[in-house]
């Protein structure tokens, strides 16, 4: 006859977790099944004949990394309001700092004509600059999240899932930058999936950040991985996978070896463009990741609450970014209200070029791309008049240097030197534009009359 016991189990963070400990305590004597719920806390153990010891349900719970007791003994328990205080300054303060984009500059040291090498040293560059804001959240959540997993992990154990990430960076971006390749321009996301793709990522890092502040329990609800059954079959949170996918994810770096990629119109060469990109991205990510690996478990609570404040920060710059590219990119959510895109976009207001400059009756606008946007960035012209826009791209490998303006159907990669686009407004208002990611803003202001070009 089956009997059933029910015990508590500390540790528990994810499905993972459940399949982890499941396997631990089938391998005790008389135990016919076992169903753990890490939402709960709780292992329903099913046996036949003797009642397993609680001592051996817990050497069993040790060695897989758990323990045996209260659900919540590993987090301390409730957060006090300095806790919280604290957190959410810190929070602030490195949000701040991202947006201070001196900080994330090296984009603008890259300024030669591309070549096969240039990508590795593009993949340098990103893996310490604006990249990071992007994949470096998810590589902060994957070194806190697997090192919160998997207490008992020596360093060598925790770094692994970081070779197996930038490993299936390299191997994914080959994959698919051949595919790009053998294509052509038949692969372009347009701005609008650019912005929800962004919004989706830095919703996801905000999610996993909060988790690793504890923030509140009833934020361990909130699963992103495969359903359990799978578990067993597929490998839940695959670094592997992970990092190929990053592959879709709207960093300006990427994109614009992207376009390289699909500029060789052959598998090999636009595999080996965006493989050797993401082979010298590889550095600075493993950098990141590697941090977790040095940290002894005395340490790592506090790493875990460190990780999570860059990785919230990471997430709320992210949201802010595709919430500011959505607005571009689909006007009719807000009804053409221009003064919200002119507040969002303050950081970046670099002037207004009002200068008259005429050639065979089109009007002349000049503006520099730079590591940290556009200058100047805001523009007065004149309905029905063609304009011709040169932009002098001084940083042709920064993520401005993917640039789109939606509202004309424009979407191109700036090349070094002079880049000329060529459009004739026909009604009054506002013509927005922006980098890929939102992160650079800029605006042509149409007027009626000449009178009022100032």
């Amino acid at each position: 006859m089956a009997n059933k016991l029910v015990v508590p189990i500390a540790g528990l963070h994810c499905k993972a977790c459940e399949i982890l400990t499941e396997d631990s305590l089938k391998e005790i004597k008389n135990v016919k099944k076992a169903e753990v719920n890490h939402r709960t806390g709780l292992a329903e153990i099913t046996y036949e004949g003797d009642e397993p010891k609680l001592e051996e349900i817990a050497a069993n719970l040790k060695a897989a990394g758990y323990g045996l007791g209260k659900t919540d003994s590993d987090s301390g328990g409730k957060k006090d309001l300095s806790y919280f205080i604290s957190v959410t300054a810190a929070i602030l303060i490195f949000y701040w700092l991202l947006n201070q984009t001196n900080i994330l500059d090296f984009g603008g040291l890259i300024k030669g004509e591309f070549s096969w090498p240039l990508a590795i040293l593009v993949g340098l560059v990103a893996g310490v600059s604006t990249c990071l804001a992007l994949v470096g959240g998810l590589v902060f959540s994957l070194a806190a999240t697997y090192a919160k997993n998997h207490p008992e992990a020596n360093s060598k154990q925790k770094f692994i899932p970081h070779l197996l990430f930038n490993l299936g960076r390299v191997v994914g971006f080959f994959i698919l930058g051949g595919i790009l390749g053998l294509v052509g321009s038949a692969f372009k996301m347009s701005s609008i999936l650019n912005s929800v793709i962004t919004l989706i990522i830095g919703g996801v890092i905000l999610v996993l950040g909060l988790k690793l502040l504890d923030i509140s329990p009833s934020l361990n609800k909130l699963d992103f991985s495969l359903p359990k059954k799978f578990g067993n079959v597929v490998k839940i949170d695959s670094p592997l996978l992970l990092g190929a996918l990053t592959f879709f994810l709207p960093c300006g770096f990427t994109q614009a070896m992207q376009i390289y990629a699909l500029g060789t119109g052959t598998f090999m060469g636009g595999g080996l463009i965006m493989a050797l990109f993401a082979l010298g991205t590889a550095p600075g990510l493993l950098g990141i990741g590697g941090a977790s690996a040095l940290l002894g478990k005395k340490k790592s609570k506090n790493f875990f609450i460190a990780a999570g404040v860059i990785v919230v920060a990471f997430g709320l710059f992210n949201l802010v970014n595709g919430y500011r590219l959505f607005k571009i990119s689909a006007p009719t959510f807000f009804n053409g209200n221009s003064s919200i895109i002119e507040k969002d976009s303050a950081k970046n207001t670099t002037g207004t070029n009002s200068n008259i400059e005429t050639e065979d009756g089109s009007r002349i606008i000049r503006m520099k791309e730079t590591n940290r946007g556009y200058v100047p960035n805001s523009f007065i012209i004149l309905k029905d008049q063609p304009v011709k826009w040169i932009i002098d791209a001084e940083a042709p490998y920064s993520c401005a240097s993917a640039i789109v303006v939606p509202s004309l159907k424009i979407q191109t990669q700036l090349k070094p030197g002079e880049n000329i686009i060529e459009f004739t407004p026909n009604k009054t208002g506002e013509i927005s534009f922006s980098c890929s990611m939102g992160m650079y803003t800029g605006k042509f202001l149409v007027v009626e009359s000449e009178d009022e070009l100032r």
